[in-house]
């Protein structure tokens, strides 16, 4: 049975996406202008969300939870993305995104902050990390954690990682050795 995976670390500004599936992945970005007024912003976040979707026809999808720990003015505003996300995954993949914590899967990674997580994934996947930036692609890198770990640790359809007497081996490269 084929399986694709679709992981969303959802953001008003910029929400990264990962695709996990046994030969394929990919990777990348939506964004919005701030500029925009909110319902626009959330409608071109719709639109782009919609594409996503068609074009890789998850079986699965997990999206990050909303950290509770901001403003409430963040808060409120990442809690509508996160809707219209639900509301497209329901829609047009027929699909309740499982929504995982930013916690389990620095759980899963061995690692106790945000930073040291990418730093892993990036080394992982053997990035090149001279194009790689926190800052910049904290995103992209925290979806394709959540893939990983979703994928491995939640519904067990892959298993990245094996524990090992001394500790954890993650194998990510698939038959042909090309990592994601």
């Amino acid at each position: 049975m084929s399986w694709c995976v679709l992981s969303l670390d959802v953001s008003a500004s910029s929400t990264g996406w990962s695709v996990l599936a046994p030969k394929f992945g990919d990777y990348g970005i939506i964004t919005t202008d701030p500029k925009m007024t909110r319902s626009d912003r959330l409608f071109m976040f719709r639109i782009e969300l919609i594409k996503l979707i068609l074009n890789h026809r998850p079986t699965h999808i997990v999206m990050e939870d909303t950290f509770s720990g901001l403003n409430p003015k963040t808060l409120k505003i990442l809690s509508e993305f996160a809707g219209v996300a639900k509301e497209v995954c329901q829609e047009f993949a027929q699909i309740d995104p499982y929504v995982i914590s930013t916690n389990t899967v620095k759980a899963y990674f061995k690692t106790k902050a945000k930073e040291d997580m990418f730093n892993v994934v990036v080394e992982m996947l053997d990035f090149d990390e001279s194009k790689w930036n926190f800052k910049k692609d904290n995103d992209i890198i925290d979806a394709i954690a959540m893939g990983l770990c979703y994928a491995d640790n939640v519904i067990g359809i892959n298993k990245f990682r094996q524990e090992k007497e001394y500790g954890y081996i993650y194998n990510i490269g698939g038959q042909d050795g090309k990592k994601y």
